[in-house]
């Protein structure tokens, strides 16, 4: 594993820029194929969804945590998150806050990793996909001499 490849490594784990900024890294400097760098990214992408979970479970191991959350607690939420209702807000959701975020949102509302997985993967790999197609098509569309109108 060189510099470029580490570089990609840490910026899709990296929840500020993510997958905005690895794609765009791995097609355009590394010449990854787009597969490669979608196949790589989500994944990597991912590893915040571990963290916030596996730093939540911490957090409620400790008396304190659990009845600062229980004061604040909405039984509204742990409904509506419950009924897996939420397939396509959470999709929508994760691209705009990110990942880490909705996870942590899931966590207050206990919600498990296992019934939110499927929705976040979704989202960071469209975005992915989305992401690298502009990479792919914006060059080549920018690199076109203009069109004089006769």
């Amino acid at each position: 594993m060189d510099s470029g490849d580490l570089a990609f490594v840490l910026l899709a784990i990296n929840p500020i820029g993510g997958l905005l900024v690895a794609i765009p890294l791995a097609l355009l400097r590394l010449n990854y194929p787009l597969w490669l760098a979608v196949a790589g990214g989500v994944p990597l992408a991912y590893v915040q969804v571990v963290v916030v979970d596996f730093g939540w479970d911490v957090l409620c191991r400790w008396g304190w945590w659990n009845r600062l959350l229980e004061r604040q607690r909405s039984p509204r939420i742990e409904r509506l998150m419950a009924s897996r209702g939420a397939f396509w807000p959470i999709t929508v959701v994760t691209p705009l806050v990110g990942p880490w975020v909705v996870m942590a949102f899931m966590g207050y509302a206990r919600v498990p990793q296992r019934h939110v997985a499927a929705p976040i993967l979704l989202a960071l790999t469209v975005v992915a996909i989305a992401v690298g197609a502009l990479c792919l098509w914006v060059p080549g569309w920018m690199a076109q001499p203009p069109s004089l109108p006769s």
